[in-house]
């Protein structure tokens, strides 16, 4: 059994850093035009006084965010 601890620790982590990837990485408002952007690369655009929405940027592949989120985890540990 112990044999597959190491694939289930990384399964978790692939798993933890999808739902990073998925959040917030900041909100920027500037001029009536509303920028989101996610850790995975992903922004979206609104602008204010029209409603009119727009994305930007490719999701990054998961090996990509996998990476991202290490070296995240990494700089938060001196933190």
């Amino acid at each position: 059994m112990t044999q597959y601890n190491k694939l289930i620790e990384r399964k978790a982590k692939e798993l933890e850093a999808e739902e990073w990837g998925n959040q917030v990485k900041y909100i920027h408002a500037n001029n009536g035009i509303m920028e989101i952007a996610f850790n995975n690369g992903l922004k979206r655009f609104e602008e204010i006084s029209t409603g009119h929405k727009w994305s930007e940027g490719e999701e990054q592949a998961k090996e990509t965010i996998f990476d991202s989120f290490t070296r995240w985890i990494a700089d938060q540990r001196g933190k």
